[in-house]
């Protein structure tokens, strides 16, 4: 018989797997898709798609409003700021940059831990390791950050990336506020769909280029974000947050990096460094380190 707790660090570990390839697709998607096009049906057709399997196949019972609205907000929070405004910062700046901005949000975590889920802040332990993790993500995408710092549209990337990270962050402590007895993945199947509206009206206004033309390459980018990206990825998030304490999940952001940048040197001929190495090793020792501390505190508990 599976562990109790052994099914949520899964979730965590394909989820660190599966958003870890969707860097290098989101940023090819950005360069051939306008951008809220693409991000808003990403999230409506994921979030649609999980909803009529919960409703239609697995007949699960229609939420109560409180639920709507609470999943309502986080989906302003998680989606159309967390991911859609971030996929928009991603389309100027660097994918680089954006893993180091994205690797900001255990420590925002950890710090709106303190004040909205005490019992789940850090001991020293596990601040030792959000900070050694932290240093890790830097060394593996230094080389990527220096070249497009320069550049002046990198600024408004950042803003937006940033903003991104914040509003992830957020939503991530806020969910762990709240306890519904409803499924999780009914959870990301609402957050997806309501977060994709404000894209999709967005995306209307902004409207497409008279050139724009759906491609084969476009269109297996959309299956992948879709399917993996979305509906698997998202899903397992939202279940490990649900059992296992936010800080000891948002550190899957330190690991995302380091699966991109070697399934670049597997798959794109790109340079292998010494300092990609010794990034890798701290950022691994900071993930220990967190998960040593959630282990120390749930022994403790036990007690």
């Amino acid at each position: 018989m599976m562990d109790r707790l052994s099914k949520p660090y899964i979730a965590l570990m394909l989820t660190c797997l599966i958003w870890g390839t969707t860097y290098l697709v989101n940023k090819l998607g950005v360069t051939q898709i306008p951008v809220f096009l693409f991000t808003s049906t990403r999230q409506l057709i994921s979030g649609g798609l999980l909803l009529m399997y919960l409703f239609i196949i697995r007949k699960h019972p229609w939420p109560d409003t409180k639920y709507l609205l609470f999943q309502g907000m986080m989906a302003l929070f998680m989606i159309t700021l967390g991911n859609g405004i971030g996929t928009y910062g991603l389309a100027y700046i660097d994918s680089g940059v954006s893993a180091i901005l994205a690797a900001v949000s255990p420590v925002i975590i950890a710090l709106l831990t303190i004040y909205l889920k005490p019992d789940e802040q850090l001991n020293r332990i596990g601040w030792l390791g959000i900070i050694t993790g932290f240093g890790g993500v830097i060394m593996i995408c230094f080389d990527k950050l220096a070249p497009a710092a320069n550049h002046d549209s990198t600024v408004l990337g950042f803003i937006f990336t940033l903003i991104s990270v914040v509003a992830w962050g957020f939503g991530s402590v806020i969910s762990k506020t709240r306890h519904f007895e409803y499924s999780p993945l009914l959870a990301a199947g609402f957050q997806m769909f309501f977060g994709g509206i404000p894209l999709a009206i967005i995306a209307l206004f902004v409207g497409v280029p008279n050139d724009f033309h759906v491609t084969t390459n476009m269109l297996i980018i959309w299956v992948y974000l879709i399917g993996l990206g979305s509906i698997v990825a998202f899903s397992c998030y939202i279940y490990a947050l649900k059992h296992l304490p936010a800080t000891l999940v948002s550190i899957q952001s330190y690991i995302n990096p380091i699966i991109a940048i070697f399934l670049g040197v597997l798959f794109l001929q790109e340079k292998f460094s010494f300092q990609l190495i010794i990034g890798a090793v701290l950022t691994f020792i900071g993930v220990f380190l967190v998960n040593y501390s959630q282990y120390r505190r749930r022994k403790k508990s036990n007690l």
